[in-house]
């Protein structure tokens, strides 16, 4: 996906940008966490659920300056995490990258 416009999506192709008339766009992006690429950051997780080691209150993991959000937080139980309650995630990492930017 190159683009998504107002009436488009642009994809790149093997023949060049390719413009699809389209109504609107779902980005279904993925469901299970990566937890090899979490891993390979330095991101402890819990041994049964997949869990990053993270503070509740900042959502910053065990590994300085990375913080977890949305399903991520849920590990291996993403049912766990909705719009109505991972929504607040980016406000408490906000919160927490303010503080220690001395603001």
């Amino acid at each position: 996906m190159r683009e998504i416009t107002e009436d488009a999506a642009i994809l790149d192709t093997p023949k060049g940008p390719l413009r699809l008339k389209n109504d609107f766009v779902f980005a279904l992006v993925g469901y299970h966490p990566d937890f090899a690429f979490l891993r390979s950051l330095g991101i402890e997780l819990s041994t049964e659920q997949y869990r990053p080691l993270c503070d509740p209150e900042s959502l910053e993991t065990n590994v300085p300056g990375i913080y977890v959000a949305g399903v991520i937080v849920a590990g291996s139980r993403t049912n766990e995490i909705f719009i109505e309650n991972g929504r607040f995630h980016g406000r408490l990492i906000a919160s927490d990258v303010e503080k220690k930017l001395g603001g």
